[in-house]
């Protein structure tokens, strides 16, 4: 079929519709049109001339199309559109691609243009597959800033333009005021009829500014059911009254501004029609009285489907389609028997039942709704590109702004949210409701250090005690509910035991729940101080509700309805949030995707070339990660691939992200001064060559000191082999230092390499040498000052209160060896593969802490790192340095030598620059001998991460550096915002 629809459409002189990308332009409301049916009947005048009886009746009819294979139904489709003139179908479950296929082909045959619809509450995605979900109603109904309901309605239309589609079956303004609605439920925007009026109207005019016709539903209000529509016929036992005051009042709101559709709801109402099985969709005294005449509704009227058992039960098809018709509705959705239908129709009409004139008012309408869609000219769908450009990067930030917004605080009595300081407790995150790990405990991992469990509502006795003893040991317990069921069951699907369980846990510790479904289901825990209500178990709202949780988003949300008397609707607490990182799409930084993409191209070629086993790339602007990726292998012999919260061992950015940090903080403390000597620090260098030695000129690497002494080589033994004499094969009293598995220094030792520095000659000062020597040095002058270990100092005042849940010196002591990413294949120190130790020999001879040396971490929490520099010292409300210290120590300090104190900076103008040509003179940042490299520019507000392994299997493999892969990285970060500078050359 697809094969003969191109080949039709490759002879169509028509043009192409909707080939423009969907959802760019900016979505503003224009002033509140009246019902949009224009009355320039020239088209409409010539079609009905030449319409047949038969030809009109068809016209009434809406028929559902599938295309999806298990319930494809084109042939039926063709016969419908060729031989019985229907006037347009609604689609259902299917594919965008092969919908336009179908599109095309039908539109083409039918004597008068189709009309296409689709129920797209909350986007394409309602009904088709590889579209965007936007979010159920309710979670709109949380939303404060109504405008941005017109914005998704906005690329929403956008989007059933791209396809062809006319109708939205949208929105629903059914006011939910039954928390056991089967069938409405989170399909409403809330309980508040005002709420639901002005969001709703919201969506109506975004969808007709752009000529969609959007269709209100289910009137006269299906909020206030216990029974779907879909199983049997509801009934609403409500005064006129108590109609009037509730459920009609956002029909009515709508009405007024211009909507214009309506659908009919199966439902019985008593009080205005007491006739038996007879709903409001098939009630003349409904559909006639009421919604025309008393409500002055002038758009069209659209039975809900005629398919549903709530209307096929009690009437057969042909009798079922007369019944709607003659109650008022235009246009009969989904009739399961159009030909049976339409001859029942016409039956009617001969025994005068129904009159002719009655037909033609109806078809007029529909055709004046088709030429105000723009079907009175030929519209075909371009083939190419639909699934990209119904995925479009502004759709998914606009999706991720909807969940954002909507996320709410609904308690926060002990005011843990956000939660400030992580680092200070020992969290776990059980996610009940799930076997794997959810995406919302995945958020959680880029901003603590937490323990991760999961469990099924049905789980077992024995596993919920197991877990309760489990949890004892931990301070804060985060509990995320997944896979809620948004319609009402006994406990929305979550079990007693589960609830009885949540509920005893927060009997005994501090627990923050977080409920990712519907707000309903708060009843179950009316205790709890501190809640976030998600809404919805998609990817979107899940990372919002972790962020919401951590402060990297401001919460705004209320509850759109209300769950219990402790949870009442309107409930919801303001936070200005923390400024943590955000998580989101580059172009949300006002950055290109598409070049940023190119990254992907450079790291699989250099992993092909075996210039590395595999890498994690980060980067972040404007406190926004918008690139997060890991690529390949843990080894170049390994299956296992690299994972985002891998660490790996930073090599010599460790001079940076811990020793220079920790004197910048001693700097400020006024503990250290850089035109200081060492002597002053360290008096045992008095009387030697490096006493004189200044701080400035250390950290600049231009003091003299040698690059590096091979320390190990005078430990081994004639056949190469670590000496007995100094190396025992397992921990001792003696033999303490862990230098690599099975091998331990005697602790005696460290002396000796710091004596060994001491008496290393100078060679001439003030001459740029890169030098780990210094490092060494500078790590015994922060432990002088501050009276405690490198690694202890810059973890309590630096790692810990940041949140960093991976940096750290010996990560064998706090991470499995199957998280640490392995380095060399050691074969002439260590003869092993050195995997969970310190690569460099020094920093593991030192055991495993060295100011040259030794720290490991992932790509977040170098990023975190960088951006609280970039914010001046402060992270998450908490001030680590000053501007000032951070502007001295990222300056260069001399003329002749671009370093500043500690900080490496681009060499601007020269080829041989480790950071980008575009980089600013601001920039500043470190590389690593393992293959890595960090970055930061504040001109831009930028942050580049990129760690590898690239000493795997072997340190003497430099195609790293010589392929220029890390700043061809960084050269295409910068092109993806700076396209438009003359600075920028490909």
């Amino acid at each position: 079929m697809s094969k003969k629809i191109r080949f039709v459409f490759a002879f169509l002189g028509c043009f192409l519709f909707g080939m423009t990308a969907v959802g760019h332009a900016d979505p503003t409301p224009k002033p509140v049109n009246k019902y949009p049916i224009y009355r320039d009947t020239k088209w409409v005048d010539s079609v009905m001339k030449n319409l047949s009886m038969d030809e009109k009746i068809g016209q009434l009819f809406m028929v559902a199309a599938f295309t999806v294979k298990d319930k494809i139904n084109i042939p039926e489709l063709v016969k419908l559109v060729g031989e019985y003139h229907i006037g347009g179908v609604i689609f259902f479950k299917g594919n965008p691609c092969k919908q336009a296929d179908v599109t095309n082909y039908i539109q083409s045959i039918a004597k008068v243009p189709l009309l296409i619809g689709i129920d797209a509450e909350w986007g394409l995605a309602m009904r088709l597959d590889s579209t965007i979900n936007f979010g159920y109603q309710m979670p709109l109904g949380a939303i404060s800033d109504d405008s941005i309901v017109y914005k998704m309605g906005h690329d929403i239309a956008q989007e059933c333009k791209r396809l062809g589609i006319n109708i939205d079956f949208a929105p629903v303004v059914d006011v939910n005021n039954n928390p056991m609605n089967p069938i409405i439920n989170m399909r409403s925007f809330g309980e508040n009829k005002m709420d639901v009026s002005r969001k709703a109207t919201m969506y109506m005019q975004a969808l007709q500014d752009q000529h969609i016709l959007a269709v209100a539903k289910h009137f006269p209000g299906h909020g206030n059911v216990d029974v779907d529509s879909h199983l049997d016929l509801p009934v609403l036992n409500q005064s006129r009254a108590e109609m009037d005051t509730l459920e009609l009042y956002p029909f009515r709101y709508l009405f007024a501004r211009g909507v214009g559709g309506v659908m009919t709801a199966h439902l019985h109402i008593p009080a205005y029609d007491t006739a038996q099985h007879v709903g409001a969709s098939l009630s003349p005294e409904i559909t006639t009285q009421l919604l025309k005449n008393d409500m002055g509704f002038k758009g069209l009227a659209f039975s809900d489907a005629l398919n549903m058992k709530g209307v096929s039960k009690y009437y057969d098809p042909g009798q079922l389609e007369v019944k709607a018709l003659l109650a008022g509705n235009d246009i009969l959705l989904y009739s399961e028997d159009v030909p049976k239908a339409i001859e029942a129709i016409k039956e009617a009409i001969d025994s005068g039942c129904i009159d002719s004139s009655f037909i033609d008012d109806k078809v007029r309408k529909i055709l004046e709704a088709k030429q105000w869609a723009g079907l009175d000219t030929c519209h075909y769908i371009d083939l190419d590109n639909i699934t990209s450009e119904l995925n479009t990067y502004s759709d998914q930030i606009l999706k991720q702004h909807i969940a954002e917004q909507s996320i709410t605080v609904v308690k926060n009595d002990i005011n843990f949210i956000p939660l400030k300081n992580p680092g200070n407790y020992r969290i776990a995150s059980l996610a009940i409701g799930t076997r794997t790990e959810p995406a919302f405990q995945d958020m959680m991992r880029n901003y603590c250090k937490a323990s991760f469990f999961h469990a099924s509502f049905w789980a077992k006795d024995s596993d919920w005690q197991k877990l309760r003893d489990t949890l004892k040991t931990f301070d804060i317990i985060v509990i995320s509910l997944h896979n809620v069921s948004n319609k009402h069951t006994d406990t929305y699907g979550i079990g007693d035991k589960a609830i009885s369980f949540i509920n005893s846990i927060n009997n005994s510790k501090p627990v923050i729940l977080v409920n990712m479904g519907s707000p309903y289901a708060l009843k179950f825990f009316p205790k709890f101080n501190s809640i976030i209500e998600g809404y919805q178990d998609d990817k979107s709202f899940q990372y919002a509700s972790a962020e919401a949780l951590f402060g990297a988003i401001a919460t705004h949300g209320s509850l759109p309805v209300t769950a219990c008397t402790e949870y009442c609707a309107d409930l919801g607490k303001t936070s200005k949030g923390l400024s943590r990182l955000r998580y989101t799409k580059p172009e949300e930084a006002g950055m290109a995707s598409e070049t940023l993409d190119k990254i992907d191209t450079i790291v699989k070629h250099a992993i092909k070339d075996h210039d590395m086993p595999g890498c994690q790339v980060l980067v972040a602007k404007d406190n926004k990660v918008v690139y997060c990726k890991s690529f390949g292998n843990q080894a170049s012999n390994s299956t296992d691939p690299v994972a985002d919260y891998d660490l790996y061992d930073l090599a010599s950015v460790t001079k940076v992200a811990a020793t220079t940090l920790a004197v910048m903080k001693l700097y400020e403390q006024g503990k250290i001064d850089p035109n200081s000597r060492l002597d002053t620090y360290l008096p045992e260098l008095k009387n030697t060559n490096k006493g004189d030695l200044q701080v400035k000129e250390v950290m600049t690497h231009q003091a003299g000191l040698e690059s590096w002494i091979p320390f190990y080589k005078s430990t081994l033994n004639s056949k190469g082999k670590p000496d007995t004499l100094y190396y025992c094969n397992w921990p001792n009293e003696l033999y303490s230092v862990r230098v690599a598995d099975s091998l331990y220094l005697n602790h005696n030792y460290e002396d000796s390499i710091y004596n060994i520095i001491i008496r290393s000659p100078l060679k001439a000062r003030g001459k740029y040498e890169y030098s780990d020597l210094g490092f060494i040095l500078m790590q015994h002058v922060i432990e002088k000052i501050s009276g405690t270990p490198l690694d202890k100092y810059v973890d309590s005042v630096f790692y810990k209160p940041l949140g960093l849940a991976t940096m750290t010196f010996k990560p064998l002591e706090k991470f499995p060896l199957s998280q640490i990413i392995p380095t060399e294949q050691d074969t002439y120190f260590r003869h092993q593969l050195v995997h969970g130790d310190v690569h460099d020999p020094a920093a593991a001879m030192l055991g495993g802490v060295s100011g040259n040396a030794g720290l490991f971490s992932d790509a977040n929490d170098l990023a975190i790192l960088l951006q609280m520099m970039l914010n001046g010292g402060q992270y998450a409300g908490v001030k680590f340095l000053k501007p000032e210290t951070i502007k001295l120590f990222t300056s260069s300090q001399y003329a002749s030598n671009r370093r500043g104190l500690g900080w490496d900076k681009p060499a601007i103008g020269s080829t041989l620059s480790p950071a980008s040509q575009n980089a600013s003179a601001d920039a500043y940042g470190h590389t690593g001998f393992t293959g890595t490299c960090i970055w930061a520019d504040p001109k831009y507000g930028l942050i580049y991460v990129f760690l590898s392994n690239r000493v795997n299997p072997t340190a003497s493999n430099n195609n790293l550096l010589k392929m220029n892969v890390r700043t061809d990285i960084h050269d295409e970060i910068y092109r993806s915002f700076l396209y438009n500078y003359c600075k920028i050359t490909d």
